[in-house]
């Protein structure tokens, strides 16, 4: 299932999408440009609850290594046996 964003979402990802197509748009995440032709995600503060502060574009791998990273660190490590 596709996540749906809201109006207010929507209206800063068009702010921020002019900027990205003009070349002129900086990873929030890495620091390195975003290039008019990268994927790109507006990415949210993560110490925002409620997911309403944005960071700004962050290249669309950045974006999403961030989950990984977090899911990894709140997943007990298993192993297949008891030593």
């Amino acid at each position: 299932m596709k996540r749906r964003y809201g109006r207010a979402h929507r209206l800063v990802r068009k702010k921020y999408a002019s900027i990205v197509e003009a070349g002129n748009a900086v990873c929030a995440r890495c620091g390195d440009p975003i290039a008019p032709y990268e994927k790109w995600d507006l990415d949210h503060d993560d110490d925002d609850p409620l997911q309403r502060r944005y960071l700004g574009p962050s290249h669309r791998r950045c974006n999403r290594a961030v989950v990984t990273r977090l899911k990894a660190a709140l997943t007990p490590e298993r192993h297949s046996r008891e030593w």
